[in-house]
C-alpha cells in the first residue's frame, strides 16, 4: 500500500507544483498570499522526502525545493526570489514524475497512474490555495471541473485496462472495481460540493475530497498489479 501511495504522489505534487508556480508567476495575488504560498513549500518538500524512499532520485527535487524555500520571505512579500530554481524543481518532478508513468507494465496502466496523478495533484493544489486563502476565485471553479474530466479520463482508462484482464479475474475483481468507481464519484462530488452550493470551499471538505480520491486511485492501483 505504501508503494501504490508513493507511486501516485510523484505525478500528483508534480501537477500540485505546476499550478503553484502558475500563480506564483501570474497570479494577480497580494503579497500576504505570496507568503502564505511559500510557507506550503516545506510540506512539499517533505512529501517529496517521502518519495525519496522509493527513488533516490527524488532527493534532487527536495534539494530545489528547500533551496528556493530558504531564498524567500514567508511574510509579505512581493519578491519572487530565484525563480529559475522552482522551474528546475517543476523541470526535475515533471521528469520524474514522467519516468514512474512509462515504467508501469503496459500503456493501459501508465495511462490510468498518469490521469490518477492529474486527478489527484489538482485536488491537492486546490487543497493548498485554500489553505493559503488566495483570493483567485476562478481557480475554484477550474480545479473542481478539471477534476470532472480527469476523473471521466480515469475512469476510461480503467475500462481500457480491464479489457485484457481474463473473464475469471473480471469475476473476481468486479465488487473492488465497483465500489472504487463509487468512491471515486463521491470523491469528486465532495469536491464540487461549493459549486453545487454556490459557497467558498471548506478545507474540511477538500481533506476529505482528496483523501477520497487517494483511496480510490491506491485501490485501483493495486488492483492492476494483482491483475
Amino acid at each position: 500500500m505504501i508503494t501504490a501511495v508513493l507511486t501516485l504522489l510523484a505525478p500528483a505534487l508534480a501537477v500540485a507544483m505546476l499550478v503553484l508556480t502558475l500563480i506564483l508567476a501570474k497570479g494577480d495575488i497580494c503579497p500576504g498570499q505570496r507568503g502564505r504560498i511559500h510557507k506550503l513549500l516545506p510540506a512539499i518538500g517533505i512529501l517529496w522526502l517521502a518519495i525519496a524512499s522509493l527513488k533516490v532520485e527524488a532527493f534532487l527535487v527536495v534539494f530545489a525545493i528547500f533551496y528556493f524555500y530558504s531564498k524567500v520571505q514567508t511574510g509579505k512579500t512581493r519578491q519572487q526570489g530565484p525563480f529559475w530554481v522552482l522551474h528546475l524543481a517543476n523541470g526535475l518532478a515533471g521528469s520524474f514524475a514522467a519516468i514512474i508513468v512509462v515504467q508501469q507494465p503496459n500503456l493501459a496502466q501508465s495511462l490510468s497512474l498518469a490521469c490518477a496523478g492529474l486527478l489527484l495533484g489538482t485536488a491537492f493544489s486546490h487543497l493548498l490555495l485554500t489553505i493559503a486563502k488566495t483570493r483567485l476565485q476562478a481557480f475554484h471553479r477550474i480545479l473542481p471541473v478539471a477534476g470532472v474530466v480527469f476523473a471521466m479520463l480515469l475512469a476510461l482508462s480503467f475500462v481500457f485496462n480491464a479489457y485484457q484482464w481474463e473473464p475469471n479475474i473480471v469475476a473476481e475483481y468486479t465488487p473492488a472495481v465497483i465500489s472504487s468507481l463509487v468512491m471515486l464519484m463521491l470523491g469528486v462530488v465532495i469536491w464540487s460540493w461549493h459549486i453545487i452550493k454556490h459557497s467558498a470551499p471548506a478545507k474540511g471538505q477538500l481533506v476529505v475530497a482528496f483523501l477520497s480520491l487517494m483511496v480510490t486511485n491506491v485501490g485501483l492501483l493495486q488492483l492492476y498489479w494483482l491483475a
